[in-house]
């Protein structure tokens, strides 16, 4: 499977390229290619340091990237991410779409505000083609653990989608990360639910000196 991380080059997306590229080919985005190019050699060089075989880690523009890929990882901040969707929404044809995006602002705390749609995912899916499938999920994975390979994440990872098949595959891919535990959240319209908890998690985490809190549901 050819997987394209939109935001590849920052904490979060670095650990999916790294998590994934044993076993599917993973294409490292960026509006700057010598960005994407070097970020993608830095990761092949941590999984060759480990002695991980990788199917193979490329760094593209967005455009050809998306073009080329079945599944397209948005892992940029709310702030950039509608804008830039409008402009790559010609490239995108059939493609399962993980949002893990969340609309947050930070005033002493974090506060979740959401779009009118009522959610990221909800708006992302109305400025896309019907046939691009998306899916929300990975929005309470801390970027810093799921970097570091020698790390189990003992998280669960609720996924909301319309799409069966599309959540079955982000289910799949959640299974391969070791121990991240996918639970299925229902339809997309879930997704405001799992979105909000991130600056809830965010502010726990500061009230109480803590740091990459998860979800675990027991």
């Amino acid at each position: 499977m050819k997987i394209a991380i939109l935001g590849g080059t920052g904490s979060i997306g670095e650990g999916f390229a790294l998590r994934w590229a044993a076993k599917h080919e993973i294409l490292v985005c960026s509006r700057e290619i010598d960005k994407a190019v070097n970020a993608a050699g830095e990761y092949t060089g941590m999984l060759l340091n480990k002695g991980v075989v990788c199917c193979g880690i490329t760094g593209c523009n967005n455009e050809a990237a998306i073009e080329d890929s079945d599944v397209v990882v948005l892992s940029v901040p709310y702030q950039g991410v509608i804008s830039l969707l409008k402009k790559l929404a010609p490239f995108f044809k059939n493609q399962i779409v993980i949002s893990l995006v969340v609309p947050m602002k930070k005033n002493k705390l974090f506060e979740y505000t959401p779009p009118k749609q009522g959610s990221a995912a909800l708006e992302i899916q109305e400025i896309l083609s019907k046939s691009v499938k998306v899916v929300s999920a990975y929005h309470n994975v801390s970027a810093k653990k799921l970097a570091n390979l020698e790390l189990a994440l003992d998280y669960d990872v609720v996924v909301c989608g319309d799409d069966n098949e599309a959540k079955k595959t982000v289910m799949e891919l959640t299974r391969e990360i070791k121990s991240l535990r996918p639970l299925d959240g229902g339809g997309l319209a879930s997704s405001y639910m799992i979105e909000s908890l991130t600056p809830f998690l965010i502010n726990l985490a500061i009230r109480n000196g803590l740091s990459d809190l998860g979800v675990k549901f027991v």
